[in-house]
């Protein structure tokens, strides 16, 4: 009886282990991301760190499914840090890389939100109405529309609420942008993101660049509104 009562406590600690490792690596992630998410001299160090990081999170973990999608990438989230390649076009308003924002419908319909700052000094916000699917651990993204309102980004916005403005067509905020194809504007603009990670709390993929193919990192955070 000692003998399996030493063994019950033995594997209870060691499941403890396991789990805290995970959300420690989880917590590490997130502190480097977020101590550099808009640090741009010194992205490929914080790409090492993360990579190292981002290794030993998956390490024991099996492949994100289509279930995991299902249960998790609904709802909103902020992209903590990226080394994606600013690709807009000469002469557009800085990106303020502290608010990315994407939202995500449970059938795959997503909006992803951007503020810029214009020569005045007006904060503007960007959207981009976007389709995905998921085969696999893989998350294809097709960008739709485009769409803008002359405000910028406001601590305490619902997410949802805004994705719902441009997603129900009701358009009370956000007015159509008009937007080049790509590869001059992003509509039509494809990309496929390899799921690393996801649970409820943090989402990391890699996608290649569509015009180097560079293979790029997207950290994300969940959040409910603007913080």
């Amino acid at each position: 009886m000692k003998q399996i009562i030493i063994m019950a406590i033995f594997l209870m600690s060691s499941s403890w282990g396991f789990t805290a490792s995970i959300e420690v690596l989880k917590q590490e992630i997130t502190m480097v991301a977020k101590a550099n998410t808009s640090a741009v001299q010194n992205q490929k160090q914080v790409r090492a760190e993360l990579d190292g990081l981002i290794t030993q999170l998956t390490a024991n973990q099996p492949l994100v499914t289509v279930e995991d999608w299902v249960q998790y990438a609904p709802g909103s989230w902020r992209q903590i840090w990226s080394d994606e390649a600013d690709n807009s076009p000469q002469g557009a308003p800085p990106q303020n890389l502290e608010k990315i924002f994407q939202f995500v419908s449970p059938e795959g319909r997503a909006v992803n939100f951007g503020e810029r700052t214009l020569g005045n000094g007006e904060k503007v916000t960007f959207a981009l109405e976007a389709r995905g699917n998921v085969q696999g651990n893989t998350q294809n993204t097709k960008i739709l529309k485009a769409f803008s309102r002359s405000q910028g980004l406001v601590s305490g916005e619902f997410l949802g609420l805004m994705a719902e403005d441009i997603l129900s067509g009701t358009l009370q905020e956000f007015q159509p942008l008009a937007a080049q194809p790509f590869p001059k504007g992003p509509i039509n603009a494809e990309s496929d993101l390899t799921l690393l990670f996801l649970d409820d709390d943090l989402k990391i993929g890699t996608a290649p660049n569509v015009f180097s193919g560079e293979t790029e990192l997207f950290i994300l955070e969940r959040v409910v509104s603007v913080p």
